[in-house]
């Protein structure tokens, strides 16, 4: 491993301009900066497909010169002196860092004619590096849509859709570049850029914090530690196949589906001692409910729409209950209501 490759000293490496470049025919040159999963898959990614590292920065030494030895790259002590060096620089770095970096970036505006600075947020589009441009930069966003939970997450960028978001004559050389890499590019959504994260959020995240409580469900019903996270993460697995090979509303199986009242009722009352669980289960049958529709559902929808009260009551409250429900109301009033 040489210096370069080592220690963070500025090192110029001349290179073609961004618009002197046709994605059909030759690739531009990356650098990186900040070194953390994203920064350090997408690299080693890139590299592995045939791009070249130029440089890589990072607020953490030791992952820039980690990083940078990975890729056979150079180390930077800034991002100005990481931007200089490449045609296109990744800005890989928190997102509330993001325009505080460009803006330091777009300081030292020389040398930045004709290159590209992309950011990798969900949360953010292109705009927020507006600095950049006002110095002739070209500015885009690329957020590959994938759960990057090591620095070692490479190889799950394969197959991966990825959100772009670029100046007119960026955005085919960044898609190129997806597809180098085994990706799949697809256009950013010109609207809230926040709604398309947060259904990001809930594909990427929301499942793991259920799969966390469920774990521990099986736990409690007697199932070893070892043995319960990983087979409830091979049926999460399975489910995320069917739903990528069905549709998410075709896919949908359990006891709500099939209209099986009573198992959801013991379901509900197994769970009368952890009443936030129990409103979890509650909450998320009522969304499998609304997805997959009521008719031919009625019994399941008349527990799940019942006072919260009736799940844990005795069964005498629970027939009390019943009876002055019987009321006339559509079903799915009460749905909208709950």
């Amino acid at each position: 491993m040489n210096a370069a490759a080592t220690d963070c000293a500025t090192t110029r490496v001349p290179q073609p301009s961004l618009t002197q470049l046709d994605p059909a025919r030759q690739r531009p040159t990356l650098a990186i900066v900040g070194a953390g999963r994203c920064g350090t898959a997408l690299a080693t990614a890139a590299h592995r497909a045939g791009y070249r590292i130029t440089a890589v920065h990072s607020r953490t030494p030791a992952n820039a010169r980690r990083l940078a030895g990975m890729v056979g790259a150079s180390c930077q002590p800034t991002a100005q002196a990481a931007v200089r060096s490449a045609d296109i620089t990744f800005l890989t770095v928190p997102d509330a860092a993001i325009t505080r970096v460009a803006a330091t970036v777009a300081a030292a505006s020389v040398g930045l004619r004709g290159k590209a600075l992309v950011h990798c947020s969900g949360s953010s589009g292109r705009s927020v590096l507006g600095s950049v441009r006002q110095v002739a930069a070209r500015v885009g966003a690329v957020h590959p849509l994938q759960a990057l939970s090591d620095a070692d997450s490479s190889g799950a960028l394969e197959g991966t859709f990825f959100a772009v978001d670029a100046d007119e004559a960026l955005a085919p050389v960044l898609e190129a570049m997806v597809r180098d890499i085994g990706g799949i590019a697809f256009t950013a959504p010109s609207g809230d850029r926040a709604l398309y994260h947060a259904a990001a959020v809930l594909a990427g995240n929301a499942p793991l914090a259920l799969l966390a409580t469920a774990s521990s469900l099986l736990e409690r019903s007697g199932v070893d530690e070892a043995i319960a996270g990983e087979a409830l993460a091979v049926l999460l697995e399975g489910a995320a196949r069917n739903a990528r090979r069905l549709g998410a509303k075709a896919a949908m199986t359990g006891p709500v589906v099939r209209n099986d009242a009573s198992t959801v009722a013991r379901h509900l009352e197994a769970l009368r001692g952890d009443q936030a669980t129990q409103r979890l289960y509650q909450r998320m049958a009522m969304e499998t409910l609304r997805t997959v529709g009521v008719v031919g559902r009625e019994d399941v929808a008349a527990v799940l729409t019942a006072p919260s009260s009736r799940a844990v009551a005795p069964a005498s409250q629970r027939r009390r209950a019943r009876d002055s429900a019987a009321a006339p109301v559509s079903l799915g009033s009460r749905l909208s209501a709950a």
